[in-house]
């Protein structure tokens, strides 16, 4: 048999390269974005699930035969423990996040707070909750790590830090080729209440 030469012109070569560019990138954004957000989505919808399972425990114990003091008790160490999670003040947060980072092998590069700003309702005017205003407090972190460690830090600040917080955007670009570390500047939210 007798095969004839397959000749390629410069046009299709580009189209190739830029289709086989195409692929890569969406490749890389499955592997780094895609990945990590559902397998977030799978634990919010647990714990989401644990939650409503709770509130059915409650509503139980509510409902009747249960003892009512217990079901009082458990509703009260659930407002412990969200009044716990937004503080008065930011400084034992603010002081925790670059001590975190540090435990688990992360060069923390730079560590800026903003201003502190309060929520502000649909009407303009500023929320409050049980006689106290609700602010947020910006901050931006520089690191450099492995992406797996910067990922495993992000869980880690939720599940430790006496504070919510929320991750605002996210910027990762290598750091260097040879360790295959990322810098990352990270923008995040604390939450208070003042």
């Amino acid at each position: 048999m007798n095969f004839s030469r397959i000749s390629i012109t410069k046009n299709q070569k580009k189209i190739i390269s830029v289709s086989a560019a195409g692929v890569f990138i969406f490749l890389l954004a499955w592997v780094f974005f895609y990945l990590p957000g559902s397998k977030e989505a799978n634990r919010l919808k647990d714990e989401l699930a644990l939650t409503q399972q709770q509130i059915q425990g409650i509503e139980s114990l509510l409902s009747g035969s249960q003892n009512r003091d217990e079901a009082i008790r458990i509703l009260k160490s659930k407002q412990q423990y969200l009044s716990n999670k937004f503080p008065s003040q930011e400084e034992d947060s603010i002081k925790l996040i670059p001590e975190i980072a540090r435990k688990m092998n992360i060069e923390v590069v730079s560590l800026q707070p903003g201003s502190r700003s309060e929520f502000i309702d649909e009407n303009g005017k500023p929320v409050v909750i049980d006689g106290k205003v609700a602010s947020f407090l910006p901050i931006t972190m520089e690191v450099v790590c492995f992406y797996k460690d910067m990922v495993g830090y992000l869980l880690e600040l939720k599940n430790v830090l006496p504070a919510f917080i929320s991750v605002q955007n996210l910027n990762a670009k290598k750091d260097n080729q040879s360790t295959g570390k990322i810098r990352s500047t990270i923008g995040f939210n604390l939450y208070l209440l003042i």
